[in-house]
């Protein structure tokens, strides 16, 4: 008896201008919560930088999921192959736990994805990818790399997270971030870094990679990957550990002035 071979592979996501395409219509038919418009004004953000990036609260009922996913489709949105959607009995729909949600662009700023901050944040994990692996009709989503920031610049800072990105950028005035989903999530950083066109990267990764080993020998394994680019000049920025990102560091030197 041959063993059944597994035929079904995983279904990719559409295009990025496609991704993007039916992300943007998502985000314009959202709102974002009280809670969540809190949340991103104690980070450091302002009125008008959190309306330019787009956040948006998840929709909190499964009715207002199904709705979301029929207007998309009234707007002409295929919505096979968009991570973060899937059919169940038939109807589309979109899944994924609630929070927010942060867009994550390309140097262009097209949406390549979205990444959702937590409710209620499961141990250490804050933040999800959408996505709908797994899933009837349902698509995988990858770990892109978000760009933020002025991409002029000649100087890019590594960051681990969009949001920490986002938010690092605007209170270093609009600084060049380049941001890659996890510390071991850096497949297309050193495409994202060529396209660009820096001359230097600041390394601006989380302060816990000094007490933490596999934090460490993820941020060992990205700078080697970084520094194989020729030309290019690497540094690595420290601050005070008692902030663990650089977000928290450049928020409390903002707050002290």
């Amino acid at each position: 008896q041959p063993t059944p071979q597994k035929t079904e592979q995983e279904r990719q996501p559409v295009s990025l201008e496609e991704r993007h395409a039916a992300y943007s219509t998502m985000l314009d038919h959202l709102t974002l919560l009280d809670k969540h418009h809190e949340n991103l004004l104690e980070r450091g953000l302002n009125e008008e930088r959190i309306i330019r990036n787009q956040y948006r609260s998840m929709p909190e009922t499964e009715q207002g999921r199904r709705l979301l996913a029929s207007l998309l489709r009234s707007c002409g949105i295929d919505l096979l192959g968009v991570p973060g959607f899937r059919t169940y009995y038939g109807d589309w729909t979109l899944v994924g736990p609630n929070g927010f949600l942060i867009p994550v662009r390309d140097k262009n700023g097209l949406i390549q994805g979205l990444k959702i901050r937590l409710d209620d944040a499961d141990g250490e994990r804050k933040y999800r990818w959408l996505s709908s692996r797994d899933m009837t009709d349902g698509t995988r989503s990858y770990s892109w790399v978000h760009v933020t920031g002025n991409i002029t610049s000649k100087r890019a800072y590594l960051t681990e997270g969009p949001l920490k990105g986002d938010v690092a950028s605007y209170l270093a005035h609009d600084a060049l971030f380049v941001c890659v989903g996890g510390v071991n999530a850096i497949r297309g950083l050193k495409k994202t870094l060529m396209g660009l066109g820096v001359s230097r990267v600041v390394e601006a990764m989380d302060m816990d990679q000094m007490t933490n080993p596999d934090v460490r020998n993820a941020v060992l394994a990205m700078r080697r990957e970084v520094q194989a680019i020729k030309g290019l000049k690497y540094t690595k920025y420290t601050w005070d550990p008692a902030y663990k990102g650089i977000d928290d560091y450049l928020l409390s030197r903002v707050e002290a002035m």
